[in-house]
C-alpha cells in the first residue's frame, strides 16, 4: 500500500498520532478511536491491520493482548515520498516563473487535426426542425 493511501483516512492518521506517543494495546486504541469516531473495535482493528500492512505499525503479542507501536520505517517511507514530490516540484518544466503560483497557461491552442484549430460550440446545433413525431410525414416526405 502506498504511504499516502495509508495516511489518507483520518482514523488512520489519528491512530498514527496516538502511537507516536508510545506503545498501546489494541483495546486502548479502540477505546479512544471508538469514542472519537464512533467506530467499533472491529473497525479499529481493520485500520490497524492496514497500517501494519503498509509498514507503519508493528505488533507485539503478550498473552492475550496485542501491543502496537509505530515503526520508524513507515515514517521514513512517507518522508521519501514527500522528498520525491519535492524534487519533482523543484524540477518542473513548462512553468512561467513570472506567473508565480498561478495556473500554467496553455502553450499552444488545441488542434483538431493536422493544421485545423478546434472550434467549440459548433456541434449539436439543429438547423432543421425534426418531424419524426408527425404521423403525416416520414423521412421521405408526405405519405
Amino acid at each position: 500500500m502506498h504511504p499516502f493511501q495509508a495516511m489518507a483516512d483520518p482514523v488512520r492518521r489519528r491512530l498514527v498520532e496516538l502511537l507516536a506517543s508510545g506503545e498501546h494495546t489494541a483495546g486502548q486504541l479502540a477505546e479512544v478511536i471508538g469514542h472519537e469516531y464512533r467506530l467499533s473495535r472491529t473497525a479499529v482493528s481493520k485500520h490497524l491491520g492496514l497500517l501494519r500492512s503498509a509498514g507503519f505499525v508493528a505488533v507485539r503479542a503478550d498473552l492475550s493482548w496485542r501491543f502496537y507501536r509505530l515503526r520508524e520505517d513507515g515514517l521514513l517511507g512517507l518522508e521519501c515520498e514527500i522528498a520525491l514530490l519535492r524534487d519533482r516540484w523543484n524540477q518542473r518544466t513548462g512553468w512561467d516563473v513570472g506567473l508565480g503560483d498561478g495556473p500554467d497557461p496553455p502553450s499552444q491552442p488545441r488542434r483538431r487535426g493536422p493544421g485545423r484549430l478546434l472550434r467549440s460550440g459548433r456541434r449539436g446545433r439543429q438547423t432543421v426542425i425534426p418531424r419524426a413525431n408527425d404521423p403525416e410525414h416520414d423521412m421521405y416526405g408526405p405519405l
